[in-house]
């Protein structure tokens, strides 16, 4: 992934996670409580984390794979016997399984599909410049 892509998905992260921690300090309307808003901003702190500091990703990429197989594993139990119960476990499949190899090897896959997405090497090439001219 491309530096200004990096920085821009860490200063969003940054601002989400702002949003939920102050949103969490006034627990009054929230219908779930602040803990849960207190690790959504956990969430984004480690998102932000893991673009800005390549070289935490073996611990960074398996907290955040293992927290969206977590979820995915919660939303299937939940919707056990439900009408959501096909979605939740398409939705296990296409996201909740990659996110259980990136939790335990701690990359991106190197093969298949969708690899050269994750892992795609950046043009070094270097761009020319137009001229104006009148």
């Amino acid at each position: 992934m491309s530096l200004g892509s990096r920085i821009v998905i860490a200063a969003v992260s940054l601002v989400c996670a702002l949003m939920f921690f102050l949103t969490a300090l006034d627990p009054s309307g929230l219908p779930s409580g602040a803990l849960v808003f207190y690790g959504m901003a956990a969430v984004y702190v480690i998102i932000t984390v893991a673009c800005l500091f390549p070289k935490s990703h073996p611990v960074t990429l398996r907290l955040i794979g293992g927290l969206i197989l977590s979820a995915y594993v919660i939303y299937v139990f939940d919707s056990f016997q439900t009408q959501n119960f096909t979605r939740a476990v398409m939705g296990f499949l296409v996201w909740g399984l990659p996110s259980g190899y990136l939790a335990v090897t701690g990359k991106y896959p190197s093969r298949g599909k969708g690899a050269a997405g994750f892992n795609g090497a950046e043009k070094n090439t270097p761009r020319k410049r137009r001229s104006i001219s009148s």
